[in-house]
């Protein structure tokens, strides 16, 4: 039993192309495939949170060290001559 797309599995038993049985079981294929791909964006989520987070923390250290930069007193510059 093959995979094909939810509007044809409906148009086919609608027209009495196929079965309930078959139906059903397309059905539950679809089904199968929806939890495959939440499974893995849940996963490709979670990786990217984890990224976005060390990025956020990447970007708050370097925010100090330029704070930090900018608060210091600057040396006065030398005098030009003549």
């Amino acid at each position: 039993m093959a995979t094909y797309d939810p509007k044809q599995v409906y148009s086919d038993y609608a027209n009495g192309h196929i079965t309930p049985e078959m139906a059903v079981g397309h059905s539950l294929q679809h089904i199968n495939l929806l939890y495959a791909t939440q499974t893995t964006a849940n996963a490709e989520r979670h990786t990217l949170r984890q990224e976005v987070n060390s990025l956020q923390i990447a970007l708050s250290r370097l925010q100090q060290i330029v704070d930090g930069l900018v608060a210091q007193p600057r040396p006065p510059k030398p005098a030009k001559p003549g």
